[in-house]
């Protein structure tokens, strides 16, 4: 998503803040701050975090007006520093985006909510299960883990935007179908392969880099 400045009326951009808020009040509530003391090398990664998806935002084509196509990279995030610092990352890099006036103000609730928790929820939730139910195999991490979270992220993603624009009135039904739907299955194994290319990296090259990862229980397997 990149909701511009006019699409939402302006009686609502008081809900718009509110859901920021909330969403980056849980990140940072549920985030594991006094850990991260004793691993400053760690705050690093979220720096370069932010970074990686800033960059990866800038990159984007519009569908429509407040529907942009983009990669976005919140797999990786996830298995990296975990879900919790993965939703504050994706909304400082929208704040920073916001201020370089790349993305409004306006709709960061929406943006945050749309394109930003339906990937982070999906690979957490894909992660915990494949870590409970299946078997410590390095290829069915990266490729249950990593591959099949970055798809299903995206697909959520596209879901939750496009269920924006119905709820606030902004798009109709025939309109998202021929003009935005259509788009989005050429988005979805690039988005697949960037992030799995980068999980495979990290956990061969440093793997304590990667959270969710540990090479102990993979790699001996």
């Amino acid at each position: 998503m990149n909701v511009p400045d006019g699409l939402i009326s302006s009686d609502l951009l008081w809900l718009n803040w509110l859901l920021f808020i909330a969403l980056m009040g849980l990140g940072v509530y549920r985030s594991p701050w006094r850990a991260l003391l004793h691993a400053p090398q760690r705050l690093n990664l979220i720096a370069a975090s932010v970074v990686f998806l800033a960059m990866l935002w800038l990159f984007s084509s519009s569908a429509l007006p407040g529907l942009s196509l983009h990669f976005l990279g919140l797999t990786v995030v996830t298995l990296v520093v975990g879900w919790p610092l993965a939703l504050v990352v994706g909304g400082v890099t929208l704040l920073l985006l916001s201020l370089a006036g790349q993305m409004a103000f306006s709709g960061i609730g929406l943006d945050m909510l749309g394109m930003v928790v339906p990937p982070v929820l999906v690979t957490a939730l894909i992660n915990a299960g494949a870590q409970k139910l299946l078997p410590a195999n390095y290829f069915i991490y990266l490729f249950v883990n990593s591959f099949l979270s970055a798809i299903l992220g995206a697909m959520a993603a596209a879901l939750a935007s496009a269920s924006l624009m119905l709820v606030f009135g902004i798009y109709t039904w025939d309109v998202l179908t021929s003009s935005y739907f259509p788009l989005l299955p050429i988005q979805w194994v690039p988005e697949a392969m960037i992030n799995t290319m980068i999980i495979l990296g990290l956990t061969l090259l440093r793997p304590d880099w990667v959270i969710t990862f540990d090479d102990q229980r993979y790699f001996k397997n």
